[in-house]
């Protein structure tokens, strides 16, 4: 398990980074050297810190062994079934397409309008089919 530290050393820590690299203002390096000056765990990890930066720093560059990747050709077959794939990839979401939309103009909802006070539960005209009863005795037809 590791060490819990708490967010006064974290920031330490992270102004130790910052100070390598000479990033910090004068009040967040004032308040470095004052955690520093009573914290040995932050200590230890600036003096490891700047060790490992100071050695990396003056480190001869290397040279690679190689000069360059040597890139692989694809070979033609493989470059005709990716495209392939790809074509039948958009042919099937084509279709599919298609055949969703001719199934929801197919089954499209009748608008009709509903005689007033007759609309149903909830305001949805939409839905509300119209029916006709028998006419009453002065003739009239009432639509539900």
């Amino acid at each position: 398990m590791g060490v819990v530290r708490t967010a006064e050393c974290e920031r330490a820590r992270s102004w130790v980074s910052l100070s390598l690299d000479g990033e910090l203002s004068e009040v967040e390096q004032a308040s470095l050297r004052a955690h520093v000056g009573r914290c040995a765990a932050c200590a230890g990890f600036e003096r490891d810190a700047d060790a490992l930066t100071r050695e990396l720093r003056t480190a001869p560059l290397e040279r690679p062994a190689v000069a360059g990747m040597v890139l692989r050709r694809r070979s033609a077959t493989m470059r005709a079934l990716q495209v392939g794939a790809a074509a039948a990839a958009i042919v099937l979401a084509a279709g599919l397409g298609s055949a969703v939309g001719s199934l929801n103009a197919r089954h499209a909802p009748v608008r009709t309008v509903a005689a007033e006070g007759n609309a149903p539960a909830g305001g949805d005209l939409a839905l509300a089919p119209v029916q006709r009863l028998p006419a009453g005795r002065r003739g009239r037809s009432i639509a539900l």
